[in-house]
Formats: C-alpha cells, structure tokens, sequence
C-alpha cells in the first residue's frame, strides 16, 4: 500500500485543482458575455420577417414611452419575433442579406427586441434593479447559431459597422437612453431612419441642454466620444459638438424647450470651442405609459 500524500502535497493538488475550476468558469464566463457560444439551429417556421416585431411596437408611444400592458398583450407576437432570430441571421445566411443595410437592420431589430422582451419578463423592474449592468450581460439568446448577450450584440457585432448613429438607434430601456420608433428599421430606408433616431436624441434636453456658455450632453457622449470624433470629417477637430450640432434641429416648433443649432452657434463660436462640456447621468426609470401619468 502507498504512504498518503503529505498534506503539504495535498494542499498544493488541492489548490491547482480549484485554479483550473477558476480558469474555466472564468474562459466560460468571458465566452458567455461575448457570444462566442454556439447554439442550436431549429428550422424556420416560414421566411424571416419583422411582421410580428412591428406589431410589438404599436405599443410605442410618440413619447417615446411605452405601453406594457398592451405589450403584455401582445407578447407572443414579440416572442415569436425572438424565436425566429435563432433560425436566421446575417452571419448563418448571409445570402439573405445582400446588402450592409440588410445586415444593419437585422441586428437593430434584433437588440430592441431582445431589451423589449427582458423588459416584459422584468415589468415593472426595468434595468436598474440588475446589479453592474447584468440587464446587458446576463442573458444570451440563440441567434443564428450562436448565444448572444446584448452586450455581445453592442460591442462585437454592431460595433463592425462603424456607423455611430446606432448608438442612438439602439433601445437601453430607459426613459434616459435612446427611444424606440414605431416601425421596425427597413433596410431601404435605414439612413434616414438613423438620421431620424440621432435628431430625437438631440433634441430631447434630456440629452443635449445649454446653459450659459455650458453644453450639457448625455453620458452616452462620454462613452462613446471615440466613435463620434471618428465619424467627423477630417480638419474638424475633436470635439464632440460638432458632432450634436449637426443633428441638432434649426427650430423648436415640434419640441419646444429644445436647443438649436443657431444656439449652439452662439453659446459656443464659430468653432464650438468655447464652451465648457459637461455630462449628466442618465434616467434609468422605465419608460412606461402608466409611470409617466402618475408623474403628471
């Protein structure tokens, strides 16, 4: 019979062992988050289409703000939506979209309804009851053969594209983030549909707001300040003002309150540049109908 192991030796095995535990947990941790996954392909139950998803936004409000018991409603319509992303993707059948806007409006769509339909499991908690933002990292959904977290989806796959009007085209949940459309992205109105979503943004003095010879912009412009300056054309400078200014609306008739570009201009010079930036923390509350009354 063999001598045991010294425990001086037994502690030593004992402790690799829980580091190789560690390690893998963590590798599939990290994998988890950035939808490196595989996932299963079922067949399609017929042709991809954003029928059932358009139907899910006719609870959107002209607001912004949303109508959960309605959506409640109508939440099969948005599941079947989910359910179909699994079958069908621009990474699986790219023959299905031919076009980088094809592409692009896939995967908006994709991201507002998956955040759509956490926000329906979650009602009436909404995002900021997730501890560390696990709203955007906690969950993955079979798309196209792989899991995807939304942070996935953000970072890696719409990320690619380098259009940073996405950023305001993409739906957080909150009353303080981006706000849905109506209608589902179209790939052959996509550009003016980004266009759209940026002037929303902009004119919403949640977002963008002055005050003397200070700019108040969203956190939204500190966290993705790289992708805005990229976006300008050369000679511009870096400064993200530019950037809001060219979104900004000539006139306030459809929101008043809001900021203009001629104000801008003269708060700020010819070149922007002399005004002071400051950023504000976003509202993380739902955006639901039933909330927004019982504000009023």
């Amino acid at each position: 019979m063999s001598a045991p192991l010294p425990s001086r030796h037994r502690a030593r095995w004992f402790a690799a062992a829980v580091l190789a535990v560690l390690a893998v947990l963590v590798v599939g941790a990290v994998l988890y988050v950035r939808g490196a996954l595989p996932a299963s392909v079922p067949v399609a139950a017929g042709p991809f289409s954003s029928t059932d998803y358009a139907r899910a936004l006719d609870h959107v409000r002209p607001s912004g703000d949303l109508d959960f018991v309605g959506l409640g409603r109508d939440r099969a319509a948005l599941e079947r939506f989910v359910a179909s992303l699994a079958s069908v993707s621009p990474r699986l059948r790219p023959e299905l979209f031919p076009t980088p806007e094809d592409s692009l409006a896939y995967w908006i769509n994709a991201y507002n309804a998956l955040v759509l339909l956490q926000l329906v499991e979650r009602h009436p908690e909404g995002v900021s009851s997730a501890w560390f933002g696990r709203f955007y990292w906690g969950h993955a959904w079979p798309v196209g053969g792989e899991r995807l977290t939304l942070w996935a989806l953000e970072q890696r796959i719409l990320g690619e594209y380098g259009d940073p009007r996405v950023h305001f085209a993409l739906f957080r949940g909150t009353r303080g983030g981006p706000s849905l459309d109506g209608a589902p992205y179209q790939p052959e109105f996509l550009d003016a549909q980004l266009n759209d979503a940026s002037r929303r943004f902009m004119a919403s003095p949640r977002h963008v707001r002055l005050e003397g010879d200070t700019v108040h912009l969203a956190r939204l412009f500190q966290t993705r300040k790289q992708d805005f300056l990229a976006a300008l054309p050369e000679g511009r400078g870096g400064n993200v003002l530019q950037f809001v200014w060219a979104f900004l609306p000539d006139t306030c008739e459809e929101r008043p309150g809001c900021d203009t570009r001629g104000d801008l201009d003269r708060a700020c010079g010819p070149k922007l540049d002399t005004c002071r930036v400051t950023f504000m923390p976003e509202d993380l509350s739902l955006p639901d109908v039933a909330d927004a009354a019982s504000r009023r």
